[in-house]
């Protein structure tokens, strides 16, 4: 298997990174957008039922609440496997210049 460490340093993690960014800003737009339509459920008791939920499910104001949770984990996410690609590049790099130190010498 051919590891090139400058390809997991730059380009993959980078992907990662960029995708990361891209995605959070994307979801949190779309979000935005959603919280800006504002009180559609009304205020009577069956708006407060979407919203608050009941017994039996979660309402309108938890499920926004877990989606900006889970989309801010997303974009965390791909970041955080950007910053190990990154470092297994470099790991990868370490272990090739210690194993040229360990060859053996040619006789003279």
């Amino acid at each position: 298997m051919d590891v090139a460490p400058d390809d997991l340093k730059s380009t993959i993690s980078r992907a990662f990174d960029t995708e990361g960014g891209e995605l959070g800003r994307a979801l949190v737009a779309k979000l935005n957008e959603l919280l800006a339509v504002g009180n559609f459920w009304g205020d009577d008791s069956t708006g407060a039922k979407f919203y608050n939920g009941d017994a039996d499910l979660p309402g309108y104001a938890s499920m926004v609440e877990g989606v900006a949770t889970e989309a801010s984990a997303i974009s965390l996410f791909y970041v955080q496997v950007g910053d190990r690609l990154y470092d297994m590049g470099r790991n990868v790099e370490v272990a090739e210049w210690r194993t040229i130190g360990e060859m053996p010498r040619v006789p003279e």
